[in-house]
């Protein structure tokens, strides 16, 4: 079976520099442009780094109350940075040009389908995105 490929498809943006450091690279499945994302959703060695370092200082400064107790801000400082670091690699995912995020298509692909035609509304000049709710006919009367 042979599969037939576009000869020449054109993407909506030819990428005319490169990232340095990129966590991830590929092209949008839906517009083709070549994408690169560059926070990865793991934490780095130098994330690590700076979570001990600012334990030791949260322990430091609370040692006079809490003695070694301090210590334990270990576990919900890591939780921030974890978090963050999360969400700033979800928030890079959506494909600027398309609106295509590729997280939301793994989990369900109708909610995922629905962004992309909200985006294309935006883009289109509309006030407010599509919604699939019935229109409060009482309030317009007002």
């Amino acid at each position: 079976m042979e599969i037939k490929r576009m000869k020449n498809w054109q993407p909506l943006e030819k990428r005319p520099f490169r990232y340095k450091k990129v966590a991830m690279q590929f092209f949008c499945p839906l517009c083709r442009t070549e994408r690169a994302i560059t926070t990865g959703h793991r934490l780095s060695i130098l994330n690590y780094a700076q979570i001990i370092l600012l334990t030791g200082l949260v322990t430091a400064l609370s040692f006079p109350w809490a003695g070694f107790k301090g210590l334990a801000a270990f576990f919900p400082i890591w939780l921030g940075f974890e978090s963050v670091r999360r969400m700033l690699f979800s928030k890079e995912v959506p494909c600027p040009h398309c609106g295509f995020d590729a997280s939301w298509y793994k989990r369900d692909v109708k909610v995922a389908r629905k962004r992309v035609e909200e985006f294309w509304a935006e883009q289109q000049g509309h006030i407010e995105p599509i919604s699939t709710q019935e229109p409060n006919l009482e309030a317009a009367v007002e």
